[in-house]
């Protein structure tokens, strides 16, 4: 009962300041252009953009909601409630797959391509999983909004940029090691043994990781 409050609160929060409004709006754009992009681009486009805005919805909204709680005093509330720092993390994955998996759905059903929507659903929510624990692992460290972009930028350059080198051509099956290209394959129908693990020891890191971070800010 305190995790299913826990996501109420979090999802209520995220409808007041415009989540769901802002992601209403990139949605009906992106399924705007994809409806209008000739079949060979149609595609790889599709799950690029699923990949590139839904699934990192966590790491780019991750600092601005930490930093909002850490000025509202939620972490030292948090430290002598009830609630564990396992529900807390729980919450902000699941309330922010959500938003994920709807504005990702909505746009692979809406772009006029085929998809398998099994591995679709299982990657999005994966990968918005991960992101948002990157993001409150990365908040830890924030104390701004301009400290967290500074981490934020080449963050995320580290985990879009080898997708362009595999699509390019560059298939070596150590890259799906990375999880970037593990769930754009994950998402693309393509799953592998290699890449599921991958993204499954990743989440398991980043999860370890924001624990630890969650903790550390209870203290400050």
């Amino acid at each position: 009962m305190k995790l299913k409050g826990l996501i109420l609160g979090d999802i209520r929060q995220q409808y007041k300041y415009g989540f769901y409004a802002l992601y209403t709006l990139f949605t009906l754009l992106y399924i705007t252009v994809l409806r209008i992009l000739p079949m060979p681009w149609k595609e790889l486009c599709t799950t690029t953009l699923i990949f590139s805005d839904p699934v990192l919805i966590g790491l780019m909204f991750m600092g601005a909601i930490i930093l909002f709680e850490k000025s509202e005093k939620v972490m030292q509330a948090l430290a002598v409630s009830p609630i564990s720092v396992h529900a807390y993390i729980l919450s902000k994955v699941i309330s922010i797959g959500l938003i994920s998996l709807l504005s990702g759905v909505l746009i692979a059903l809406f772009s006029g391509m085929e998809h398998s929507y099994i591995h679709l659903t299982v990657g999005i929510m994966l990968g918005s999983a991960l992101f948002t624990l990157v993001g409150i692992s990365l908040s830890a460290f924030i104390s701004t909004m301009n400290n967290f972009m500074l981490i934020m930028v080449p963050t995320l350059i580290i985990s879009v940029a080898p997708i362009s080198i595999y699509t390019m051509g560059y298939k070596s099956g150590v890259m799906l090691l990375h999880p970037s290209i593990s769930l754009i394959e994950l998402m693309s129908g393509n799953i592998s043994i290699m890449s599921l693990m991958a993204i499954i020891i990743w989440c398991i890191a980043m999860y370890i990781f924001s624990c630890l971070s969650v903790k550390k800010m209870m203290t400050i």
